[in-house]
């Protein structure tokens, strides 16, 4: 691309006997009042949360100050209540000015009717608290075409993590969970079948929330499990949690409400990998797309760039949506970074030429990345929709969808060069050292380097640099997609297809 060097420059105990109320999840139990606020729901891992200062610190105090950044050592609540997080997925949710992190656990011997979810919740006080959430199916959980999600219907279970608790603190505490979910339908026509909410659930008004409210009697002796209430359902007044026995709002020591949604592996990793709804709806809607992205890549022998956008303007029913990007100098393309309207799908070359006459990159460049950074940050990018292609001259094809836009959108740095910005010294420092790992003179991805090293030494990129970024890598009539990822590891590339 034609840019200026674009540098992204618990050991806890409950001592309670627990009055618990659970929260049936009917489909006419939905809260019905909508999210008009903002929220904001992203995916994360364990691993790329503990860059996160903000994360950092919560874990920090829920540990007494014992968690350290980049620490993977197990915390002090698993090693107390014999669980362990599951780390490969986790749900960030921004309510107001609570943020909530939401990951599944797993214990020694798991029990099949019911899954387990730890949530961590961060004031902007920053305070924290920790809760653990049963969900037990009353139906069997299915796949949701929707938003690569999955259909809940059962009772929620919540209790508190507690710390100190002394006899003289005794008293009835009652906890609240507001179950996010969805019914927006993804497609024209789609299901509008409510479905646990996740980060493609883009529009707030078809947010919703269902509520569970479980209380306990702190300071009442020992006790760390969900107690043996008969849980409840959610009436038809929606949003109301309705409990078996006892009042979900009496009592003191009671928090303002948990904002969370399911985290179940399992089901969601049966619904394919994250990013290729993206790209089969993309292909759907546009029935031209695949013959010009086929056209595209024909051109890679040129001694120049070329590339295609489709912007947030075109719908099925436009006869050319697919627009020329222009050529810049060098023989680099010049994608506009402010254009009128948003792009949903970028496509360009990476020439044998390239762009010194040295030879091509075989993967995405890091002025690829400076670029999408930048369309982001100037809100030109329709993150939920939208598709990056690169095709080289090494005859490799990728595809990028995007998973995190607050990470991608931070990449670019600073994001302003007006005079007088104060500049963060620490985070230029961070950036160039992973610049010069991956892209400088002795860079582990090169131009006319081995393709399956960059392809590894890129998802080692997209790691280290938090781009919340899926790859995949792509065949040569652009119908069969597979998202690339790096195992447990690090050391070797896991391909996960797309299923058509």
């Amino acid at each position: 691309m034609n840019h200026r060097k674009l540098y992204a420059c618990f050991p806890v105990m409950i001592l309670t006997v627990f009055i618990l109320f659970g929260c049936e999840l009917e489909r006419d139990a939905i809260s019905k009042e909508n999210y008009q606020e903002k929220i904001s729901i992203r995916n994360s891992t364990f691993d790329m949360l503990l860059k996160e200062e903000q994360f950092i610190t919560a874990l920090s105090k829920l540990n007494k100050g014992k968690q350290k950044k980049g620490s993977t050592a197990k915390t002090g609540m698993e090693e107390k209540y014999g669980f362990s997080i599951i780390p490969d997925m986790s749900k960030v949710i921004q309510d107001g000015g609570y943020t909530t992190y939401t990951f599944q656990i797993k214990r020694e011997i798991n029990n099949p009717d019911f899954f387990e979810n730890l949530v961590i919740r961060m004031d902007s006080l920053s305070q924290a608290n920790a809760y653990l959430v049963k969900y037990t199916p009353t139906t069997p959980l299915t796949p949701s075409e929707e938003h690569g999600s999955f259909h809940f219907k059962g009772t929620v279970n919540i209790t508190q993590i507690e710390y100190d608790i002394t006899p003289t603190a005794r008293e009835l505490h009652c906890v609240t969970a507001n179950i996010l979910m969805c019914n927006q339908a993804w497609t024209a026509g789609g299901s509008t079948e409510p479905h646990v909410a996740t980060a493609n659930c883009n529009d707030p008004s078809h947010l919703y929330t269902a509520t569970s409210v479980d209380c306990s009697m702190t300071g009442a002796g020992a006790g760390s499990g969900y107690g043996g209430g008969n849980g409840g359902t959610i009436g038809t007044e929606p949003g109301v949690g309705h409990s078996g026995g006892g009042s979900g709002n009496s009592g003191g020591g009671n928090n303002p409400p948990v904002t969370t949604t399911p985290v179940l592996e399992e089901v969601e990793t049966a619904i394919g990998p994250s990013g290729c709804k993206t790209i089969t709806k993309q292909l759907e809607t546009f029935s031209g797309l695949k013959q010009e992205l086929v056209n595209l890549a024909g051109t890679t022998s040129q001694n120049h760039e070329n590339g295609i956008f489709i912007d947030k303007s075109a719908t099925a029913q436009t006869s050319n949506p697919t627009q020329t990007i222009p050529q810049g100098i060098g023989g680099m393309i010049d994608i506009n970074l402010n254009p009128s309207q948003k792009y949903v799908m970028l496509a360009h070359t990476h020439d044998a030429y390239g762009g010194n006459g040295n030879g091509t990159y075989s993967i995405f460049s890091w002025d690829d990345m400076a670029a999408l950074s930048r369309l982001v940050q100037n809100n030109k990018i329709d993150t939920d929709d939208f598709v990056f292609y690169v095709m080289t001259a090494d005859g490799t094809r990728y595809a990028l969808t995007i998973d995190c836009t607050l990470c991608i959108d931070s990449f670019r740095y600073p994001r302003t060069n007006a005079q007088g910005t104060v500049l963060d010294m620490k985070k230029i420092a961070e950036m160039e050292k992973i610049f010069q790992k991956y892209y400088g003179t002795n860079g582990t991805i090169k131009v006319n380097s081995n393709v399956e090293d960059d392809k590894k030494s890129f998802l080692e990129f997209i790691k280290e640099a938090q781009l919340g970024l899926n790859l995949f890598e792509v065949d040569a009539t652009f119908s069969n997609f597979q998202k690339l990822e790096l195992d447990s590891k690090n050391s070797n590339v896991i391909k996960k297809p797309c299923s058509n």
